[in-house]
Parts: structure tokens; C-alpha cells; sequence
């Protein structure tokens, strides 16, 4: 396992925003991104499953558990996403899409717990005392 590598900060081109709860926004890495780092990390070496799925209708959400493993180390996590729906008819347009975006969430998220775009949850006022301490 490359430490170093999975830890790497991610480009300023790589990060990208999108709008979360209550207008705040939010940085995020694609998916391609993070298998990508994945594959570099471990030589490819690595596989991902979804462990459970379900259909939360009250939410209006799909919530999927995935399970992240590369060599030895098994890493789980939930991921989630809302059901798309049609503007004009309230129809869902496909579930399958949805559910493939909540499972690419909990890899992120798995991925996270090795190191991956952990730079995104810092907070911007700390990354330049994280960065100090690292080199200490």
C-alpha cells in the first residue's frame, strides 16, 4: 500500500463544487478520480461490493453499504443519493442511475478512511498548520 500516494492532495483542477444542504458550497473529487488513485495505490489490486441497498421512499432517497477492500484492509461505508424524478410527471427516471450514485458515494466515502481527499474535510483555516505538522 502507498501511504503517500492515497494521501496526496488532489490538483486544484481535480476539486469541483456542487451546492449542499442549506446553499453551502461544497468541494468534491469524481468518482473517476478516486478509482483512479485506487488503481495507482494498490496496482489495481483492490475491489469494491455493495453489501446492502435499500429504497427509502418517506426520504425520497436510495442508501446502498459498500465495502472497500485492497490486500488486507476491508473499509465500509454508506453512501447515499436522491431518487430522480421527472419535473413534469414526479416519475422516477431510473433507479439504477441513482443507486450507481450512491454506491459511488460509499466508495468515496471508503476510500476516505485510507486517505483519499482527505485534504476536502479539512478546514481551510488548518491546512496550513496540518501541512507544518506533517513535516515535523
Amino acid at each position: 500500500m502507498n501511504r503517500e500516494l492515497l494521501e496526496k492532495p488532489f490538483g486544484p483542477e481535480q476539486i469541483k463544487q456542487r451546492e449542499g444542504n442549506f446553499g453551502k458550497m461544497l468541494d468534491y473529487i469524481s468518482g473517476a478520480d478516486v478509482i483512479q488513485r485506487l488503481n495507482d495505490a494498490f496496482d489495481a489490486e483492490w475491489c469494491f461490493r455493495i453489501l446492502h441497498h435499500e429504497i427509502l421512499k418517506e426520504a425520497d432517497e436510495v442508501v446502498v453499504l459498500g465495502e472497500l477492500k485492497a490486500f488486507d484492509v476491508v473499509k465500509t461505508q454508506f453512501g447515499a443519493s436522491k431518487i430522480t424524478r421527472a419535473r413534469e410527471t414526479g416519475d422516477i427516471i431510473s433507479l439504477a442511475d441513482d443507486l450507481k450514485s450512491a454506491a459511488t458515494d460509499a466508495l468515496k466515502k471508503a476510500a476516505t478512511q485510507l486517505g483519499i481527499g482527505l485534504q476536502l474535510y479539512y478546514d481551510k483555516r488548518d491546512e496550513g498548520a496540518r501541512r507544518t505538522a506533517k513535516r515535523a
